[in-house]
């Protein structure tokens, strides 16, 4: 069992810890294994903690064998992007202004994992600042010349890689769902304030979520179960009841809408991965559900303009201000973040408080279009092209956010599964979207189609 527990998903392995068929230090020994193999090459961590992985597994194996309580991750080894704080360990934020911070407190994402029973088995990588989607100097484990896009990159090639099951990230303009296309991997951007971002570096506080990634959707859901509720130490915390987040996929979809936003997401769309997005759709379709072309929102064209830029206005603005102060280290940044943060000091609180406005009506046209097409989700690939070849000689680049921003735009919830392999072998992300209040159904059609497809069992080729 040892030989194959790395492979394993979460729903598969927490039964086995449970009934001492696989220990959790075996577990982590066979991580830590494939790290030694793969991270030459895919180079996903930051920062490694084999020993806190270890024992927290010798904890979790002493607890089941003297029949002691256990918490629902205990022993499970957990990577955590370099943007969460964890005390006593290093937290760089991918970025050399950073290069030696150690936090005195941990991020409330990490604390929940903790209580939970998880190990720390180290810090992924993130393109810096998370401003950007290419998480340099990782490499994608399916095609090592191409990135693994970003800025939870590091989370989601180690998954690819079979290095570790569960991991977090975060997401401003698709941060979570971008990497997990590009990776194979399963994420969640789920509703702003579900989960606690207490402790989490910022970028854009209106649009900062954090949350879980695995390589299987039910783990994303049994994840949710751990780390959503109200944080009084963030000021955006939702305080309302956790969803009930499903075990299981539907069985019967009839009466179910799936829009499909055509001239928004689904135009200059590479050809083979608008297919297997097809393709997959066609899961739902089978159970009883609907697809519905859908229209644009009115504003459409001023929201998802680049010379309005109401995503980029925003996030320019408050990216700058959460930077001001780290103007006296402006050489420490590379040239390319560097130049995003400046970006903001040239926006006028006029500008700014027009695309705020913008994002409000955006919502509520969406709000309405849902309401409209009597529409459960929204649907469309989450990337538009392949993940870009690495260019060891220019500034990092990873893939365009074009798809993904509207949902963050708009504060819907969104996620990321892998809907099959196109004819270049590399996995393809189909994105589903809803309302905030709907979170706990949209997972449901996610884990219909991951557990039909099963990408979770097949690792890339190297």
């Amino acid at each position: 069992m040892s030989d194959d527990a790395a492979d394993l998903s979460l729903t598969e392995l927490l039964p086995l810890l449970e009934r001492r068929r696989l220990s959790a230090r075996e577990l982590v020994t066979d991580c830590l294994h494939r790290i030694d193999a793969a991270e030459p090459v895919v180079r996903a961590f930051v920062t490694r903690t084999p020993e806190l992985a270890l024992e927290a597994a010798d904890r979790a194996d002493h607890a089941r064998a003297t029949g002691a309580g256990t918490g629902p991750l205990a022993g499970v080894p957990v990577a955590v992007k370099d943007v969460f704080l964890t005390r006593g360990i290093l937290t760089t934020a991918g970025s050399q202004i950073l290069a030696n911070y150690v936090p005195a407190e941990d991020a409330a994402v990490w604390e929940r994992l903790a209580a939970a029973g998880a190990g720390l088995l180290g810090k992924t990588t993130t393109h810096e600042f998370a401003y950007g989607t290419a998480s340099a100097p990782t490499s994608n484990p399916w095609d090592s010349r191409r990135t693994p896009g970003g800025s939870s990159g590091g989370s989601a090639a180690a998954l690819a890689g079979r290095m570790v099951p569960v991991a977090t990230g975060t997401d401003t303009g698709g941060s979570l769902r971008i990497p997990a296309a590009a990776c194979g991997v399963c994420s969640l951007r789920s509703a702003q304030g579900r989960v606690s971002r207490f402790g989490v570096i910022p970028l854009s506080p209106s649009f900062d979520v954090a949350g879980p990634m695995a390589r299987r959707m039910l783990d994303v859901s049994l994840l949710m179960r751990v780390l959503a509720g109200h944080d009084p130490r963030d000021t955006g915390s939702r305080d309302e009841p956790v969803p009930g987040y499903p075990t299981s996929p539907p069985s019967d979809l009839r009466g179910v809408r799936i829009g499909l936003p055509i001239a928004m997401s689904w135009q200059q769309v590479d050809d083979r991965i608008a297919t297997v997005c097809r393709e997959a759709l066609g899961l739902l379709t089978a159970q009883g559900a609907e697809l519905v072309e859908i229209e644009n929102p009115p504003s459409a064209a001023v929201v998802l303009a680049k010379q309005y830029g109401v995503f980029d206005t925003i996030n320019e603005t408050e990216a700058h201000q959460i930077h001001d102060a780290l103007v006296a280290h402006s050489h420490l940044y590379t040239p390319q973040v560097r130049d995003r943060v400046q970006k903001g000091e040239q926006i006028s609180s006029e500008r700014y408080d027009e695309a705020l406005r913008l994002r409000r009506q955006w919502s509520a046209e969406w709000r309405a279009l849902m309401t409209r097409h009597r529409l459960a989700a929204v649907a469309h690939p989450t990337i538009d092209a392949p993940p870009p070849i690495i260019d060891v000689h220019g500034p990092p680049q990873g893939p365009r956010i074009r798809l993904s921003v509207p949902w963050s735009i708009a504060d819907f919830a969104a996620l990321s599964v892998p809907a099959g392999l196109d004819n270049r072998g590399l996995p393809v992300g189909l994105s589903l979207a809803t309302l905030p209040e709907w979170e706990a159904d949209l997972l449901g059609l996610g884990i219909l189609i991951d557990e039909e497809l099963q990408l979770w069992r097949h690792g890339p080729p190297c």
